[in-house]
């Protein structure tokens, strides 16, 4: 009897591009197999291995639904078989089954710590889609009205791709950084705080089931991926401010509250249930409507949209398994620099300067000639004129024309810098932005 006493492939997850994986069969000289490979729709691999004059192959490597395989190779002298194994790009996940035969006719077998019978299965190897998360900004003042735009263009997103980890298997990790210039075509901003993780949103939507007036238990269609602190605007939903969004999901429980069973002591749950044919069998599943308790009452209607919005990586986790952290992040805002169109007295509060774009009041003024233990505050602009608390110049002199000053403490451009590090690919893309309107003010 001739032995097969090894086979080798790399089982490691692919990503989603066309990737060639090496195999290799050990054995006795004279060993004979067959081998077939397919994927999870149930295609085989065809195998190609003919090769043109030119060394392109014959008929293009594929799946196909046509049962395929390479069939009765035969180990040499060398007592090792190569081969190569050629894995199509993917749009969705795939997963793949190797499995060898020993040729009986042959007189062939498998090695007994290999394998008993006459087939061995190779772990099944896994080939994941792309999954793509975009880092962008968001703001209410992205555009004024009116066709003003308050922020110049947003600088470009970044992306970083990398493969889910929705077949239990960990996804790659990725670090990279953001560096954000921002820039505005009028007025100025100045800094409210740092920035944080959760400053990265994002958002979904849900249907409503039921109509309701004055209630705190929404119920939904569908409650995957929300969590507990979403944000939750729609219609009929109170708002602060006039900020949609700021009442927030404070509990969630799968199906919907069943009246005639709940008590003073436990609100009971109903889950809806469906049936479906699952591989041929009709199979009773519980479907995903659920309850969103609100921190607010409100009034619903019937198929009303209501969007949710996340932050942070603890939401992202549960909307669709994605994790992330954000280190070294950071807000900075240029000083405006400008020089003085005049002499200004040592005791004027109105510094008359080339350009004020940018300075808002409470910044501070600093230069050569100004005392620094007396740093002007600023209190008013009006076009070129700067009004300031109290002027008080270094020796009791007066400010030259010409003088340069800085401003600090309010801008029109500033710079947003982090370092991400991607953890989890989720299952799907999806995009997080980062709201300004939680950072910086304009004004």
């Amino acid at each position: 009897m001739k032995i097969i006493n090894n086979v080798t492939i790399n089982t490691t997850p692919m990503p989603s591009v066309a990737i060639s994986k090496p195999f290799l069969i050990s054995g006795d000289p004279g060993a004979v197999f067959n081998i077939t490979v397919t994927n999870e729709d149930n295609h085989y691999y065809n195998f190609s291995e003919e090769i043109d004059k030119n060394g392109l192959l014959i008929t293009p490597v594929a799946f196909t639904a046509t049962p395929t395989q390479l069939f009765q190779k035969t180990i040499d002298d060398s007592g090792v078989y190569n081969g190569i194994i050629q894995f199509p790009a993917i749009t969705d996940d795939d997963e793949y089954n190797i499995t060898v035969f020993a040729d009986p006719y042959s007189e062939t077998v498998f090695e007994e710590t290999l394998s008993l019978s006459n087939t061995y299965s190779l772990p099944t190897i896994y080939k994941y889609k792309d999954t793509t998360l975009t880092f962008s900004l968001k703001s209410v003042e992205a555009t004024g009205g009116d066709n003003n735009e308050l922020y110049n263009v947003f600088p470009s997103n970044v992306t970083s791709v990398g493969f889910s980890s929705s077949l239990g298997v960990p996804s790659s990790k990725k670090t990279f950084s953001i560096s954000w210039p921002l820039t505005l075509n009028d007025d100025g901003f100045k800094i409210l705080r740092q920035p944080v993780t959760t400053d990265f949103e994002f958002s979904t939507t849900k249907t409503t089931k039921t109509a309701k007036t004055n209630s705190k238990f929404l119920e939904l269609t569908d409650i995957t991926g929300l969590s507990i602190g979403m944000t939750v605007s729609a219609v009929g939903i109170p708002t602060t401010n006039n900020n949609a969004g700021t009442t927030t999901i404070t509990d969630i429980n799968k199906g919907y509250l069943d009246i005639s069973n709940s008590s003073n002591l436990a609100d009971v749950y109903s889950i809806p249930t469906s049936v479906q044919t699952i591989n041929g069998v009709e199979t009773v599943i519980e479907t995903t409507g659920g309850t969103v308790t609100l921190a607010t009452g409100s009034d619903f209607v019937v198929d009303r949209v209501v969007t949710f919005i996340g932050s942070g990586s603890s939401n992202t986790e549960v909307f669709n398994n994605t994790l992330f952290h954000v280190s070294n992040f950071k807000l900075v805002i240029d000083p405006v620099v400008t020089t003085t169109t005049a002499a200004v007295a040592a005791t004027a509060t109105v510094i008359p300067v080339t350009n004020a774009n940018g300075i808002l009041s409470f910044s501070v003024v600093t230069g050569i000639g100004v005392n620094s233990e007396n740093a002007m505050i600023v209190t008013g602009i009006s076009s070129q004129n700067i009004t300031v608390r109290a002027l008080v110049a270094a020796d009791g002199e007066a400010i030259e024309s010409g003088q340069t000053l800085t401003f600090t403490g309010s801008s029109r451009s500033a710079l947003v810098t982090a370092d991400v590090t991607v953890d989890e690919y989720g299952i799907d893309d999806l995009t997080l932005s980062l709201d300004l309107d939680n950072i910086l003010t304009i004004e």
